[in-house]
């Protein structure tokens, strides 16, 4: 009776080690990812930032336009006409620094304003045209004020750099991928065989994995299916081309799912109308012009 009893408090003893072991792992883990994710947003919060500073600068270079167009203007009223248009572009200016960064209406609303504010400047430009024939270019003499538009100019650039670095960031966080993949072959009666000779559909069992940062709505999964040759599987009707990377890449199986940024499980058949041979074969999964998961699997 003691050694029963000393046995099962050592069973006891191992199991809660393996639980603890295992609720450790799921831990880690579940802190890894967390921490990919907080990275993502982090990275948007940054890029939004950056938009904001950008369209500043775009302001600020339409005020040392203005500043500089009057100096190639005679005409007082049409001086003071820029001088009004000048002013009303430092007010928004003043508002735009007031908004917050990650308010998608305001500098949405700022940036309308912007495009309105340089078509204004457009007409003005082809009056000075009309008025100053002279002086084509419409360039300002004024040293100053043309060491600041080069000064903006440059910071723009650099901003523009930046932001198109963290959107290329962005969109590889936004990018799908596939796990969890399992392949069976599958005989008339729709049970699983072993042997190639009974196949008649091949099941592609896999799942689309959490991305909070990819784009919701309806995606289409392209699967191309390499036989053990290199040669692709297609057939008329089901098989097909997609656009990859600037080109045109032939598919097997194509299907369409409602992502939302959370796991979806998906079911993909080939029907098997060609004579399959035994060897290693290859699964390639394309989504939103990316490949986003490749596996092997064999038939024999």
């Amino acid at each position: 009776m003691p050694e029963r009893s000393d046995d099962k408090a050592r069973q006891t003893k191992a199991l809660l080690i393996v639980i603890g072991l295992i609720l450790l792992g799921v831990i880690v883990w579940g802190g890894l990812r967390i921490a990919g994710q907080r990275k993502q947003i982090e990275q948007i919060q940054e890029l939004s930032a950056l938009d904001k500073q950008l369209l500043e600068e775009d302001y600020n270079e339409l005020v040392l336009q203005y500043e500089g167009y009057k100096f190639s203007v005679s005409n007082d009223s049409l001086a003071q006409q820029l001088s009004s248009e000048q002013a009303k572009v430092q007010r928004l200016i003043e508002e735009l620094k007031t908004v917050k960064e990650d308010d998608a209406r305001e500098i949405t609303r700022l940036k309308r304003e912007l495009r309105t504010l340089r078509d204004v400047l457009k007409s003005y430009v082809e009056q000075i045209d009309s008025l100053n024939r002279a002086n084509q270019a419409l360039r300002t003499e004024n040293k100053e004020v043309k060491e600041q538009v080069l000064a903006v100019t440059s910071q723009r650039e650099r901003l523009q750099a930046e932001k198109e670095r963290l959107s290329g960031q962005v969109q590889l966080a936004a990018k799908l991928s596939v796990s969890a993949l399992r392949v069976r072959g599958l005989n008339s009666r729709g049970r699983e065989t072993k042997r190639v000779q009974n196949m008649k559909q091949l099941e592609f069992v896999f799942q689309i994995d959490r991305n909070v940062t990819a784009e919701p709505g309806f995606k289409t999964v392209y699967l191309r299916i390499s036989k053990p040759d290199g040669s692709l599987l297609q057939q008329p009707g089901v098989s097909g081309h997609f656009p990859f990377e600037g080109g045109s890449v032939p598919f097997s199986v194509s299907r369409e799912v409602e992502y939302g940024g959370e796991p979806v499980a998906m079911t993909v058949y080939w029907d098997i109308q060609e004579f399959l041979i035994e060897g290693s074969y290859l699964v390639e999964f394309f989504a939103d012009g990316y490949l986003i998961g490749r596996a092997t699997f064999a038939l024999s």
